[in-house]
């Protein structure tokens, strides 16, 4: 161990490796949890269905839901990004209040 001699303690380190968070580790746990459930539906799909061509369909119909759900969670964050790029730049800052900011009627108060 290395210590410190005035002090007698060990020295902690003051700088880690350290990763900026991403925008998208929420649809990365989607993912996880999409692949887990597909895992246990193909597992207990035989007791729930005898037909293979159901099986089938039914596996297929999950599989693009969930790609279907993930791309449509993947182009909303990429549009949240382009648009705080964009207003992080200064430039056309309409983009921002058409596509991402809610439109709030102030004569409904």
């Amino acid at each position: 161990m290395n210590r410190d001699s005035k002090t007698g303690i060990v020295p902690e380190k003051k700088e880690g490796f350290t990763v900026k968070a991403s925008p998208f580790n929420p649809v990365k746990l989607e993912l996880g949890a999409i692949l887990i459930t597909g895992v246990v539906l193909l597992l207990i799909i035989d007791f729930l269905v005898d037909s293979r061509g159901a099986q089938l369909g039914i596996l297929a119909c999950y599989g693009f839901s969930a790609m279907a759900w993930l791309i449509i969670r993947v182009k909303k964050i990429l549009l949240i990004s382009a648009a705080s790029t964009t207003a992080s730049k200064g430039d056309n800052k309409k983009i921002i209040e058409t596509n991402v900011l809610p439109k709030q009627d102030n004569d409904s108060v």
